[in-house]
């Protein structure tokens, strides 16, 4: 996903020599034009579409992300379209202030909606740490496509039973 973030056709690795990655990959081989040295060329990943999760944004899709991003941003820019749901709506004059806590440009964004809790039961800092016991739960419901399933159906019940915000 790196090199689809970077607009490039492949990323090129190396640490692969004597394992059966790359064959098993269709892995293929190009030559670093300054050492020479034989590197790997992995297949840029650009999926159509990557949902996010952020601390704060607007209506227009300018999003903040607080603490580490990790792949956050690698995964908006190299999507084709990018979908964010976000802790806290914000009017757009009051991202533009700081503009520089802006991570994610309302252009690469096609929709944005509030999901106050929607990293449950993992963190979104500094609005809430990770729920352990929550974490415990999916995992054992996710063992078994039926486990799962009610998982999520108890979860969507949730989610249609919160109060609706203002706008």
């Amino acid at each position: 996903m790196r090199a689809a973030s970077h607009g490039i056709p492949f990323e090129p690795i190396v640490g692969l020599g004597g394992s059966d990655i790359p064959a098993a990959a269709g892995l293929q081989t190009v030559r670093d034009p300054y050492t020479g040295a034989e590197v790997y060329a992995v297949p840029a990943i650009r999926p159509d579409w990557a949902i996010l999760h952020v601390q704060e944004a607007d209506a227009q899709g300018n999003a903040r992300i607080y603490g580490s991003p990790y792949w956050d941003l690698v995964m908006s820019r190299a999507a084709a379209r990018v979908i964010l749901t976000a802790e806290r709506i914000l009017p757009g004059e009051e991202l533009a202030r700081l503009p520089e806590l802006t991570r994610v440009p309302h252009f690469l964004v096609a929709a944005v909606v509030h999901a106050a809790e929607g990293a449950r039961p993992t963190s979104c800092h500094p609005y809430y740490g990770i729920d352990d016991d929550g974490v415990r739960a999916y995992l054992a419901a996710a063992e078994t496509p039926e486990g799962l399933g009610a998982y999520l159906d108890a979860a969507d019940r949730l989610l249609r039973s919160a109060p609706v915000p203002p706008a």
